[in-house]
């Protein structure tokens, strides 16, 4: 798959998730087969005002490429002065986000709510077009409470001279219940002529093989599918080499993993910060095993590498995989 001069050799993407894709979260994932990375959502705005918070979602290395950077915004001063302040960073994507589909996001314009107005989420993508040294794309919804202008802001969206285009299977006002509408993305993916890759609901290599069956995208966009589950990067690469199946991980290999990302978070946030970053990630560890309730009700109270530290190692002493394990979220 190829976006822009960028071309990839696994078509399945780890999406950018706001408090989850930070360096030791792609890191990892990488680790497992992921080529392709998005630092978590950045907004312009904050970009613009140079706030401490904004910043701290930039570090990154040498290892961590190709990585994409999505940007939140509406207005085309905020968004072309980002631009030019990512200028002073290494990365191979520039996206904006036009899917975010929480309230206070879309009350201020930005996110899902550019769906409303296709033109103006035209003009806003030219400018970037204009202004990037990187290829520029765009997350989109399917609408937003219906489906029914999807290809229309797809194509309007390709008219600003975008590389590609990522598109999740639900409306705005769906968030994320309900089904992924395979129809709709399949409708834009017919009439574009740039990369079309889909999202929603990749919680497993069945389901992204369903996605590029039924809809015939160029790739997937993997976003909560990876919590807690970096091996389904391993298991599309497999899959997509040669059609390979791959089990899931005995629980030993799911405690190396646990520890090591651990150890990866206190290293870069020092412990008292790494474990409050961690803890929601060792509950997402948890997923497909059963006997774990009391586990996951104690690891949104551990604060001590030594106490993390412990509940895992007693994660791996009472834990049991379900027997039919499908990734599902949390």
């Amino acid at each position: 798959m190829q976006i822009g001069n960028l071309r990839l050799t696994l078509p399945a993407l780890l999406a950018p998730m706001s408090g989850i894709t930070c360096l030791p979260y792609r890191m990892l994932n990488r680790a497992f087969g992921c080529e392709c990375a998005f630092l978590e959502m950045i907004n312009a705005r904050a970009l613009h005002y140079c706030t401490k918070r904004t910043h701290q979602l930039m570090p990154t290395q040498k290892e961590d490429r190709p990585l994409g950077v999505q940007l939140l915004g509406c207005e085309q001063r905020y968004v072309c002065y980002a631009i030019e302040r990512l200028r002073e960073y290494q990365f191979d994507i520039l996206d904006l986000n036009a899917a975010c589909p929480r309230r206070k996001i879309v009350t201020r314009g930005e996110g899902a709510a550019l769906l409303k107005d296709p033109q103006r989420l035209r003009d806003l993508l030219k400018v970037m077009v204009n202004t990037s040294t990187q290829p520029v794309t765009v997350k989109i919804r399917i609408g937003w409470d219906d489906a029914k202008s999807a290809r229309d802001i797809a194509l309007y969206a390709q008219d600003s001279g975008i590389a590609a285009l990522f598109v999740h299977g639900r409306t705005c006002t769906q968030s994320y219940s309900g089904t992924v509408d395979y129809g709709a993305i399949r409708e834009i993916k017919k009439s574009l002529h740039i990369p079309v890759i889909g999202s929603g609901d990749i919680f497993s290599v069945p389901q992204a093989k369903r996605m590029m069956d039924e809809t015939g995208v160029d790739g997937v966009l993997v976003a909560r599918g990876a919590l807690g589950n970096p091996w389904i990067f391993a298991q599309l690469r497999a899959f997509f080499k040669g059609g390979l199946t791959m089990g899931y991980p005995e629980i030993t290999e799911v405690v190396c993993v646990m520890k090591d990302h651990l150890d990866a978070f206190i290293a870069l946030y020092g412990e008292r910060r790494g474990i409050l970053k961690y803890r929601k990630f060792l509950i997402w560890y948890t997923r497909g095993f059963s006997r774990v309730k009391q586990i996951r009700h104690r690891a949104q109270q551990v604060k001590t590498q030594d106490e993390t530290v412990a509940l895992i190692e007693e994660f791996k002493g009472c834990a049991r995989r379900y027997p039919s394990c499908v990734t599902r979220p949390a």
